[in-house]
């Protein structure tokens, strides 16, 4: 099973910490990634809190088989994931039986993140989430034989080769097993997610940025591979696509970063244009910016602080 541990400090120490939790048997295999902060910790508060489960879907995941390695996905490693994604768009002839096997195949890539991380960056043909939210998410679970949001609606679950894809690998195990319990017999996951791919394979079949749950948004691929040619804006555009585009206009961004919306109660992630950001006082839409609770409109691409810190700013000014 996937673990799942973030914290920031000097790459040294962090480094040094990994090791020391490595030494304990039930960490001996834990995959460790690592990535620059280009502005102090990425990471800034400890934070110590009880959940249930570190992935939130509808329904709970207590009743899934998340230990049982037969039930989750087949972990393909990064290399095996490209040549599987450079089969399907062509740019890669399989050999060997075993490849020619594979090549004749019918093959379905699905982006089991959150929808905002794939209008950021996600890999070239993947399917883009249904929802906004990963817990809300409906992939090959409709009993309907047509379902035109979902591309898992109709297929052949025993000659459909299912590739799916997130951050880090957590929320593929999980899902994972719930398409197993739907009859999808031929699943694979990319081990250690995309950022384990980007630091191996560098940016191939990759449009745009990896989205990360800190200060710092998104970051390009050469982060994580240093050298390659890529600058994190999408190679490729697809018409009538959310992605690389402004939430409120449509208009294509050359910068792949979210900012949240000013108003707090709805506090949306989402892509926006400066001349959007200008008109609606950092808001995503209209009606939000008539909300009781606004906050200023941010410079840049910052991240709000806590709600009290607007609110004795007004209230001092009052």
């Amino acid at each position: 099973m996937s673990k799942g541990l973030m914290h920031s400090g000097p790459a040294k120490d962090a480094l040094a910490y990994a090791e020391w939790l490595k030494e304990d048997h039930r960490f001996s295999d834990i995959l460790v990634q690592t990535s620059p902060s280009f502005d102090g910790h990425s990471f800034p508060h400890l934070k110590l809190r009880y959940k249930p489960s570190l992935v939130q879907l509808e329904g709970g995941i207590a009743h899934l088989p998340l230990l049982d390695p037969m039930v989750r996905a087949t972990p393909l490693s990064p290399y095996e994931w490209r040549k599987r994604l450079q089969a399907m768009t062509g740019a890669y002839v399989l050999s060997g039986k075993a490849d020619r096997l594979v090549s004749n195949r019918k093959f379905l890539l699905l982006d089991v993140r959150n929808g905002y991380e794939w209008d950021v960056g996600h890999f070239q043909g993947a399917q883009r989430p249904n929802v906004d939210c990963f817990r809300s998410t409906s992939f090959g679970l409709s009993d309907e034989e047509v379902a035109s949001s979902d591309p898992l609606a109709g297929v052949d679950k025993k000659q459909t080769d299912i590739l799916m894809y997130c951050t880090g690998g957590i929320r593929c195990d999980i899902y994972s097993t719930i398409l197993r319990q739907r009859g999808f017999q031929n699943l694979y996951t990319l081990s250690g997610g995309v950022s384990n791919y980007l630091k191996s394979e560098g940016p191939v079949t990759w449009l745009g940025n990896l989205f990360v749950f800190d200060s710092r948004l998104s970051l390009p691929p050469s982060i994580y591979k240093p050298g390659v040619t890529a600058n994190g804006r999408p190679q490729v555009l697809y018409e009538r696509s959310t992605f690389a585009r402004c939430y409120i206009c449509g208009s294509q961004l050359p910068e792949l970063r979210h900012r949240n919306c000013a108003n707090l109660d709805c506090n949306r992630l989402f892509l926006s244009c400066s001349s959007c950001v200008e008109e609606l006082r950092g808001c995503c839409c209209s009606n939000c910016t008539c909300a009781p609770r606004l906050r200023p409109v941010l410079p840049g691409h910052q991240r709000y602080q806590k709600w009290h810190i607007y609110r004795d700013v007004e209230l001092q000014k009052s």
